[in-house]
């Protein structure tokens, strides 16, 4: 690896440096001049013994002016002050030949390190004028410095300035090593923090595969190759099917640790030269490079077909999903990773269309229908904006009475062109496109709104119920956005029924349970819709305080044809009653199934025998029919 420079240090550790590295000097400053002060006095020199000590005094000086704020004023004092002195031992005793000459490096070596390099330069500059200075005036006799004859005493002077200066520069030279060493401790955990950013930058977080801001970049390296090698390359888009199931059923944390084993999974059935990326939730992209044929495409996405399919065994769980492909090939499909995703996405839906589990190449007939979907996106978009979406209306009817009881309100869409458009084409794309929220706000809003001026006509019996999407409920917001339409309508919520499937409750979030309950609080009804076609168990029947459960039209359209449906329902009925549950049977189409399903003890019923869904001034006609039949009878 390169090196790299190291960090600098910050002006407050810059300066406590210094002070330390001050601190220690002007220790072993101080213990010097008091063994050197020692041994004057002990030869009688007092004069040079009285300097030394008021040397001792201004260095002690030194040091707290430093502390206290000031530490160049400190330094420059102290280095000034060793300077004059060690100069005027020169000038009165040995001059060039003194032991006080010692001192010059070492003064030298302590401004390099905690003074300033102008003062450095000064004191350079003062200590070879000196110099020259005591050399000149002794060659031309002006003066001439006494050399004394060396002795022991001389010979201590020289061994005490030595050690000084040794400990001195010792302690420099250790403080600085230590410090190169955290710097270079502290540079390490610098680059080793910007790989971890540029990891979590390029890679997904939960899989540590590419994610797609890196797949581009890989792309055009491998799209590059293959052009130099006249070689084809493909983009694969992997999406698995119904993996929102396991999240649902078994929480996030079970849905995270699949998508790890499937990451891993997918990297054992690819080549060397493929690369898996994740673009997010359960979405998969394998880009592949250096193949001849396209019949090497076809047995790589069998391979992968093969690998997610086989079981995943996580905290006890079997879990089985499969997958839905889509392939754009390049060059012929495109030359960008945006226009070969898009392509390759399209490939995956179609695939999705045809029954899932399987793998589909791109071709000009799914970029016809992708723009269809685009111009029918856009079109639903103006179509919550304007007039083109309408509510109709499908009885409930209380089969004892056959009074019309309440409806179901359920979305029309007519389009300017293309006329009445199916729920079922137009509902799962405004959950691809993200309007689900704000069709399903616009249902509800609408719904209450009719209910409300059916009791001001006077049928203040009438309920309404609206379906809501998981989305919605996961929102956070849903339990308000009732709270005020409620409000805002002044409807009663005994009189607002929220129709959820299955599979909503098996979501084990807090803030769904509590959602549910600020509902329930509101006096709203909930209703489990399509009762006995999924996942639902009498725990979570008394977990979310449902009140109402609508058997699904497969269990009742063939009541009196099969005895296996006519044993469901009838099972389900007596276990509705049980937990005091109201019942609705959907799909009822002939008198005979509602005859039945009035002997069983089905409260209530819905389907065609009694009304296809109608407009709403349609359903008061059938709700002033009923009522009148009743009071003939």
């Amino acid at each position: 690896m390169a090196s790299r420079p190291l960090k600098p240090l910050s002006a407050d550790q810059a300066l406590a440096f210094k002070l330390d590295k001050l601190r220690q000097i002007l220790i072993a400053s101080e213990f010097c001049l008091l063994i050197v002060v020692i041994q004057r006095l002990l030869l009688g020199s007092w004069q040079t013994a009285l300097i030394l000590t008021v040397l001792a005094l201004i260095l002690g000086l030194c040091y707290y002016v430093a502390k206290y704020g000031r530490l160049q004023v400190g330094a420059a004092l102290f280095l000034t002050s060793l300077t004059i002195t060690t100069s005027y031992f020169m000038w009165v005793y040995g001059g060039l030949n003194d032991e006080a000459l010692l001192v010059f490096p070492a003064i030298l070596i302590f401004s390099a390190v905690i003074a300033s390099y102008g003062l450095l330069v000064l004191l350079l500059l003062y200590m070879l004028g000196t110099v020259m200075l005591l050399g000149y005036i002794n060659e031309a006799g002006l003066y001439t410095n006494e050399v004394p004859a060396r002795d022991l005493s001389s010979a201590f002077l020289t061994c005490a300035i030595l050690v000084m200066v040794t400990f001195s520069v010792w302690l420099l030279s250790r403080d600085l090593r230590n410090l190169l060493e955290k710097l270079s401790r502290e540079n390490l955990r610098v680059m080793e923090s910007k790989d971890e950013i540029s990891r979590l930058y390029n890679h997904d977080p939960l899989t540590d595969l590419p994610n797609r801001r890196l797949a581009k970049e890989l792309f055009e390296q491998s799209m590059a190759l293959a052009q130099r090698e006249n070689s084809k390359f493909a983009l694969i888009f992997l999406d698995l099917d119904h993996f929102k199931a396991i999240n649902d059923s078994l929480g996030h944390a079970i849905g995270d640790e699949f998508l790890k084993k499937m990451a891993q999974r997918l990297q054992s059935v690819l080549r060397d030269s493929d690369t898996i990326c994740r673009f997010g939730g359960d979405e998969f992209v394998i880009l592949s490079q250096n193949f001849v044929d396209d019949t090497q495409i076809h047995q790589l996405a069998q391979r992968i077909l093969r690998g997610i399919s086989r079981p995943f065994y996580i905290n006890g769980n079997e879990l089985v999903v499969s997958g839905s492909i889509g392939i754009a090939l390049g060059p012929n499909d495109g030359l960008s990773f945006d226009e070969l995703c898009q392509k390759a996405d399209a490939a995956m839906y179609s695939c999705k269309d045809k029954g899932r589990n399987n793998y589909c190449f791109y071709n000009q007939d799914m970029n016809q229908s992708e723009q269809e979907v685009l111009q029918l996106t856009q079109d639903l978009r103006q179509a919550l904006s304007g007039d083109q979406l309408c509510l109709h209306y499908q009885p409930k009817v209380e089969l004892k009475t056959g009074n019309i009881v309440g409806a179901e309100a359920l979305v029309r869409w007519q389009h300017p062109q293309r006329g009445w458009i199916s729920p079922v084409e137009f509902i799962p794309l405004a959950e691809r496109a993200g309007l689900i929220v704000e069709l399903g706000l616009w249902v509800l809003e609408s719904a209450v709104s009719q209910c409300k001026r059916w009791h001001e006509l006077g049928y203040k019996n009438l309920s309404v119920s609206v379906n809501v999407s998981a989305i919605q409920l996961r929102r956070g917001d849903f339990e308000l956005q009732v709270k005020q339409v409620l409000s805002q309508t002044g409807l009663s919520g005994e009189f607002l029924v929220l129709e959820l499937t299955e599979s909503l409750l098996l979501d084990v979030q807090h803030s769904l349970q509590m959602c549910l309950q600020g509902l329930r609080e509101q006096g709203v009804i909930l209703a489990i819709d399509d009762f006995g076609t999924g996942y639902c168990n009498l725990g979570y029947l008394q977990r979310f305080d449902v009140n109402m459960l609508k058997v699904d039209r497969s269990f009742v359209s063939k009541i009196n044809q099969s005895k296996q449906d006519e044993a469901i329902v009838r099972a389900i009925i007596q276990m509705a009653h049980s937990l005091n549950l109201e019942i609705v049977a959907e799909g009822v189409e002939t008198e005979e199934v509602a005859e039945q399903l009035r002997l069983l003890g089905c409260e209530k019923g819905q389907g065609f025998y009694w009304s296809r869904p109608c407009p709403p001034m349609d359903f008061i006609e059938l709700v002033v029919k009923s009522s009148a039949t009743t009071r003939g009878l």
